[in-house]
């Protein structure tokens, strides 16, 4: 079957929309007030580390159950489990560091705040 001029053009003009608009995203230029700083970013570190550890938490569920249904053998097992359970642990000891550094931020802020109530002709006097 040959395909007619007026069908090949309808296709590529189609073609090309359908691909103008998925590389749209990539050209728009990000408004100052969206790019994360300071506690935002913070807050979006947080975010990502939590879903990865929830799916590395998944993933050793699935890989206990496909060990109890047979479908692994012992010593793959055990070197899958002890790579995300390290994994995870690695990923818990940084959302304490990060949740430590926030709080650490927090007490210089309040302290801050403290110090300039206490100065004469403070906002807080």
């Amino acid at each position: 079957m040959r395909m007619s001029a007026g069908m090949l053009l309808l296709g590529m003009v189609m073609g090309g929309l359908v691909a103008a608009a998925a590389l749209i995203p990539f050209f728009e230029r990000p408004l100052a007030n969206t790019v994360p700083r300071g506690a935002a970013r913070q807050q979006r570190a947080l975010d990502v580390l939590r879903a990865e550890q929830q799916r590395m938490q998944r993933a050793i569920r699935d890989l206990e159950f496909d060990y109890d249904l047979g479908k692994l053998a012992d010593d793959v097992y055990t070197d899958q489990r002890d790579y995300l359970v390290r994994l995870e642990g690695t990923i818990a000891r940084r959302l304490d560091e990060l949740d430590a550094d926030i709080a650490a931020q927090d007490a210089r802020i309040e302290a801050a705040v403290a110090a300039l109530r206490q100065e004469p002709g403070g906002s807080g006097s």
